[in-house]
């Protein structure tokens, strides 16, 4: 069965961390699993380190087994999302009974659901988080009794703090690269991209033969997390640095 993701509905209201909202989702409700079919299931870095580590694949193995990198559209940086199987577009870990089978490791889009998380500037030029209600017309979760604040549901979704944090780390160097989208990023610096956000495991062996500059030999025996973090703020305060690109 292919489920076309159309209708798809913001609500106006911006919610903040202390607004309740209603939903649910759970095995028997009549929409159960429809949302895992026909989407673009982009991973974040932290994403896929989790996704791959509980599936215990290497970053070769996973991309090769279930997913493809590209440079996005509008990120112009190294991306990995989820194909979704040929026959019936539905993802590739879903079990259509039982719901996720890599739920304890599901991607933070999956866990967002149905929020959407932004920033906006306020009227005194402060920046602020944003929430809103992401309606999709098969979804009946919306219309079950069981009001829960944001801040309450993004603890329940395992969101706080790791992914969140992550991801927002990921989002500073997305904005980063925008402020020189006009500038192409070579081959070469693209491929180190890739290796710092999402081939950890080359990287290790990179920083065990002392081959690069952000990184000690010591670095090696790093938890991936932390090993990631770096990696990312690598990027972003040095790969990726407007001064760089000035000519």
């Amino acid at each position: 069965m292919h489920i076309p993701h159309y209708n798809i509905v913001l609500d106006p209201k911006d919610l903040t961390l202390n607004d309740a909202f209603n939903f649910r989702c759970y095995k028997g409700i009549v929409c159960f699993n429809k949302c895992c079919y026909d989407v673009k299931l982009i991973l974040t870095p932290y994403d896929f380190l989790s996704l791959r580590t509980y599936l215990g694949m290497t970053t070769k193995e996973f991309v090769e087994k279930y997913a493809e990198v590209y440079i996005g559209e509008v990120t112009q940086l190294p991306t990995v999302s989820v194909n979704m199987l040929p026959i019936d577009y539905a993802c590739p870990f879903l079990d259509k009974e039982e719901g996720c089978k890599v739920y304890p490791a599901r991607p933070s889009s999956c866990r967002f659901y149905p929020l959407v998380r932004y920033f906006a500037v306020s009227e005194n030029g402060e920046r602020v988080e944003v929430f809103k209600i992401w309606r999709e017309t098969h979804c009946k979760g919306h219309y079950e009794n069981r009001p829960i604040t944001v801040q309450n549901y993004l603890e329940e979704q395992g969101l706080i703090p790791d992914y969140i944090y992550f991801n927002d780390l990921w989002g500073e160097i997305v904005s980063q690269r925008q402020k020189i989208k006009d500038i192409p990023l070579t081959g070469d610096l693209l491929e180190e991209i890739f290796l710092l956000a999402y081939d950890l495991d080359t990287l290790k062996e990179v920083i065990k033969e002392d081959k690069h500059p952000a990184f000690t030999k010591g670095d090696a025996e790093l938890p991936a997390e932390k090993l990631l973090e770096k990696g990312l703020i690598y990027i972003r305060d040095e790969l990726l640095k407007e001064e760089n690109f000035r000519f």
